[in-house]
Parts: C-alpha cells; sequence; structure tokens
C-alpha cells in the first residue's frame, strides 16, 4: 500500500496514522521517552546531536546513555537533555549496569551507536543492554541501530551473537540504518545481497543512506528521494536516528499504549516504515534549509537546529 502513496500523502498518512496531536489530557512522558546510547571520550558530537533531533521533533524527554569522560562534555551543549554517564572505557572501572537497567526500564525506544567507538567494554556493554531489552522486555522496545552499532551487527567477535539477539526482537522492532559502506559491511557478513535480504534475515527495516534512501522491509522497499543538499556534513545521520526513534517513540504511543485514537489505523509494521520515511524526509529538508542559508559554510549545527522548522514544513502543511 505505501508504495502506491505519493511523498506528500505518506507524509500526510503519517501525521493522521502515528503522530499524536498535543492534547491537555496527555502527561509527560507520553509521547515519548528517548534514550540515546553512545559517546566516549573521543566523540561527543554523534550522541549529541541523535539526541537533540529527537528533542526537537517532539519527543517528551529524551536522555544519553554515555562512558564516564563524555557526561561532562554533552551535558555543556545543552540543558535540555538528561545525561547519564553510566557506560566505561578500558580499565576505568565496570558500567554501572544496575543504572543501565533502571534506565532502560523507563524509555521507549533506544538508539544504539552515536559515537560510542570500538572500545571493547563499550561494545560488550552494548551487546548486553540488547541482550537486557530482549530478556527483560521481551524485544518490544524498538532500536534503531547506527555508527558503531552497525559494526557490532558485521563485525567478530559480537556479529553471531548480536545477529542472534535481533532475531528474538519482535518483529519490526529493529531499524538498521547503514551508509554505502557499512551495508556493504552487513550483506557480506549475513552472505546475502540486497536490503530486503537483510530485513527478512534480522526480522528488520533497513534504510540504506544513499542519494536516494531506500527503506527495505519485509514486504518491498519504500524509497525517498525528496530534495535534500549536495553539500555534506558530518552528523546528518545523527539527526536521521533522533527523528526515527521518535517517530517511533509516536507510534508506540498510539499503537502499543493507545493514547490517542488515530482516525487512519495501521499494522505495526507499516508505522515502522512510515516513521523512517519521516525521518529520511525530514533529514533531508534540514540539509536543504541549512544549505539555503549557509552554502558552502554549512555545518551540522546548522542542520540538526532545523528540525523543528522541517517538521513545521513538512507536516504542518496540509
Amino acid at each position: 500500500m505505501l508504495s502506491r502513496l505519493t511523498h506528500q500523502e505518506l507524509l500526510q498518512l503519517a501525521k493522521r496514522s502515528c503522530i499524536p496531536p498535543l492534547l491537555p489530557e496527555f502527561h509527560k512522558g507520553q509521547c515519548g521517552r528517548v534514550c540515546v546510547i553512545g559517546g566516549c571520550e573521543d566523540y561527543t558530537g554523534a550522541p549529541y546531536f541523535s539526541a537533540h533531533s529527537a528533542a526537537l521533533f517532539g519527543a517528551d524527554l529524551t536522555h544519553v546513555m554515555c562512558e564516564l569522560n563524555a557526561g561532562t562534555v554533552i551535558k555543556s551543549y545543552t540543558p535540555n537533555l538528561m545525561v547519564h554517564p553510566y557506560l566505561r572505557e578500558g580499565n576505568a572501572g565496570k558500567p554501572e549496569m544496575e543504572k543501565v537497567h533502571g534506565l532502560l526500564d523507563r524509555m521507549h525506544v533506544c538508539v544504539v551507536g552515536p559515537g560510542l567507538g570500538r572500545d571493547r567494554t563499550m561494545l560488550e556493554s552494548v551487546v548486553n543492554i540488547l541482550e537486557y531489552l530482549v530478556t527483560k522486555h521481551k524485544g518490544a522496545i524498538p532500536v534503531v541501530l547506527d555508527a558503531d552499532g552497525l559494526f557490532l551487527v558485521s563485525s567478530d567477535p559480537y556479529s553471531k551473537r548480536v545477529c542472534e539477539l535481533l532475531r528474538q526482537f519482535q518483529p519490526g522492532r529493529v531499524v538498521l540504518t547503514p551508509n554505502v559502506v557499512e551495508f556493504g559491511r552487513i550483506v557480506d557478513r549475513l552472505g546475502v545481497k540486497t536490503g530486503a535480504d537483510v530485513a527478512r534475515e534480522l526480522q528488520c527495516v533497513v534504510v540504506q543512506k544513499g542519494d536516494k534512501d531506500q527503506i527495505w522491509h519485509k514486504d518491498g522497499c519504500l524509497t525517498c528521494s525528496s530534495t535534500g543538499s549536495y553539500k555534506r556534513v558530518g552528523g546528518q545521520g545523527d539527526t536521521l536516528t533522533g527523528v526515527i526513534a521518535t517517530m517511533l517513540a509516536f507510534s508506540r504511543a498510539v499503537h502499543d499504549f493507545k493514547i490517542w485514537e488515530p482516525t487512519e489505523k495501521l499494522e505495526w509494521g507499516q508505522m515502522v516504515v512510515l516513521s523512517c520515511y519521516v525521518g529520511s524526509s525530514i533529514t533531508r529538508e534540514c540539509a536543504r534549509l541549512a544549505f539555503a542559508q549557509c552554502g558552502r559554510a554549512m555545518q551540522t549545527t546548522d542542520v540538526n537546529d532545523r528540525v523543528g522548522e522541517a517538521y513545521a514544513t513538512l507536516l504542518d502543511n496540509e
């Protein structure tokens, strides 16, 4: 059904079926609790951009779970995010897993990977987090995997275990957002050829980023080719993961928690694909707006800060 709709029809369907309106009876937290898991001593920008875009798109509560030395840095960027330095690198001690689990228990969606780095202790902590989400929460909490979260899918010694865990999530509760290089590594590791193969193999949705974003799911592919910017900056993928995460949180509020009766009901799988399409469209619109203003001087902050404006442009116009 979705592949037959125009760009504008897809956006308006997402608004009618996935995005709860702002109503006086809702309370804080009902419309989205998002946690971005990543951020180490060397990479603090990526988790900030992901969490910031989630907040700007409308998540009620946005958290960052990061490594100890990254916490103060990320907190200095903004007081709007809740930052929890519970993870550890190298020999800096053990991660505070009791606090990690307590935070995960309150979340509606998790983003895994921005600024995570390749430290073995950090990566093993993330594997433990995925295992906790499978065992304690029955794979119901959606996970968006990007950057070094995708490294876990495609690289030894983690790949086999991580792929086993991803298959244990409920269908459509995992979203992968690889660029061209990351996508190549994943298909090589799984021994498949296309995004559709990956989607079927891991029961997930794959957002294959490129000049056109291809959203692969069990029933086919939805392509987003809306206008963006030829100027590329690091961090656009982090804006994408944050928006997708908030869309998934909105979708859970409707589908799982039933806080609002949509005018058009969809199955969960369709809501996930629409969430990814909106994420792609919003990110491209942010890049278009930023380049129109800044030209070649465009930076990641210029793109990321325009999430609210992009929402108004694409979703508030009937």
